[in-house]
């Protein structure tokens, strides 16, 4: 069963390999936009609707168009206000490539299809505080298209052999392999529910960045990490006939948190907020005192040394005043003089932000927004209490992502702890059950 996959855009798609395009095949690529066009992005938000447009690639939602906004604040608002969800909509891609193979130099329309064996140099992380470039290995089909100013390229390759790449991209290659198993089950899940909807006017399936699912390519895998994947080939999560929304991050922290808090979604019974250990002590770190008690507890499955991964079970950051005003310098609240958690959710990240300056007063919702504005250049989550000592603000924080569903430190700290895959998904995914959409 094949998948195409977009992956990251390209200024200028640059690839060595085995290349077979049509008309002759050639050792080195390069592609470069002529197109002209400017790319849009915007919101777009769908209520379901019985005669609305089918979307999705395994599991189908027929969809209407509410409309298109350039927000997320407004689309996410409107998004509940109608019952629906809100999703990237891009316009302007297509159009003419220039394509060098092997120095034969080619001007051609999109799409630009060719297959092989090939390396480029692509992003990981992009916008994120593990931001990184690497030489990644992809193996397929490709189909190229001129995106704006720059390329992406999809990719059409094996659903399993996917599926195995993105547990080794996003847990980690020498996780235990019963964490790995844990992932994959969660990956094959999201892939299900949400292969040819986040992306409806694109031309793949899936993208290959965090918005999706992480997807590095092929050069992490190995023998061991496809075939201990491959035992779970086609199980998927399924709760009242339907795959679920099977979140996961990083670090919970140690409490996981709910879809209404990170999304503003209806909260889905299966990704309840629970203690991430064995017993829930009734721990509620929404409250500036519930934070600070629960802050100084090591009880946690995601409290674990994994040296592979930076463990942010607990992590503190500092900005001086004046890097403070420059970093909300486009709030224009002036000076900074206090931040205020207005609204959290019961693992302390912060939906509702309050910044009070000597100007004015702005507010700053969603766990996402929150993070962006105060990282560099990214806060690992919005679990966190603000201290000021005069000089600095000092931010300590707990965990690492928004904390929904299942927590990646954790299932590892499971697996170690000598618990398998199945009963990984069953804490994190309560009531859920396994169901086989498909044999290898």
């Amino acid at each position: 069963m094949k998948l195409k996959v977009g992956l990251p855009t390209y200024d200028e798609f640059v690839a060595e390999g085995r290349i077979t395009y049509p008309g002759g095949r050639a050792e080195s690529l390069r592609i470069r936009s002529r197109s002209g066009r400017s790319i849009s992005s915007s919101w777009a938000v769908f209520k379901p609707s019985p005669l609305g447009k089918p979307f999705g690639r395994f599991h189908v939602e027929r969809w209407e168009m509410v409309g298109l906004y350039p927000d997320i604040t407004e689309a996410i608002t409107v998004a509940g206000r109608v019952g629906g969800t809100y999703r990237i909509w891009v316009e302007g891609w297509g159009g003419p490539m220039e394509v060098v193979a092997d120095g034969k130099r080619m001007v051609v329309e999109s799409p630009f299809t060719f297959s092989g064996r090939i390396r480029t140099e692509t992003w990981v992380g992009r916008g994120f505080h593990w931001e990184r470039k690497e030489v990644a290995l992809y193996e397929g089909t490709f189909h190229a298209h001129a995106w704006g100013d720059g390329v992406k390229v999809v990719l059409e390759t094996d659903v399993e052999r996917y599926v195995a790449a993105v547990a080794a991209s996003e847990m980690h290659p020498n996780a235990p392999a019963e964490a790995l198993k844990a992932q994959a089950v969660a990956a094959r899940t999201n892939l299900v529910r949400t292969a040819g909807k986040h992306h409806p006017n694109e031309p793949y399936d899936i993208c290959a960045e965090d918005h999706c699912q992480v997807f590095r390519g092929f050069h992490i895998l190995d023998e061991n990490i496809v075939r201990t994947v491959g035992e779970t080939a086609g199980w998927v999560l399924t709760y009242g006939g339907e795959p679920i929304e099977a979140r996961y991050s990083k670090s919970c922290g140690g409490i996981t948190e709910t879809f209404s808090v990170v999304w503003g979604e209806v909260d889905r019974p299966y990704s309840p907020s629970f203690r991430d250990w064995s017993v829930d002590e009734g721990y509620d770190a929404s409250t500036e005192e519930g934070f600070r008690q629960f802050y100084a507890v090591e009880d946690s499955f995601c409290n674990v040394s994994f040296p592979p991964i930076e463990n942010l079970y607990r992590w503190e950051v500092s900005y001086t005043h004046d890097e403070m005003a420059r970093m909300l310098e486009p709030l224009g609240v002036g000076k900074v003089l206090a931040l205020v958690a207005e609204g959290r959710g019961r693992s302390g990240r912060i939906h509702t932000l309050r910044v009070v300056g000597d100007r004015c007063e702005r507010t700053v919702k969603g766990e996402y927004a929150i993070r962006e504005l105060l990282g560099k250049p990214f806060l690992p989550s919005s679990a966190f209490i603000v201290d000021n000592d005069g000089e600095r603000f000092i931010l300590r924080g707990m965990g690492w992502g928004h904390g929904v569903g299942m927590c990646q430190m954790g299932a590892i700290g499971m697996a170690l702890g000598g618990h398998d895959y199945r009963s990984i998904l069953r804490h994190y995914y309560r009531g859920a059950s396994m169901e086989r959409m498909w044999h290898r």
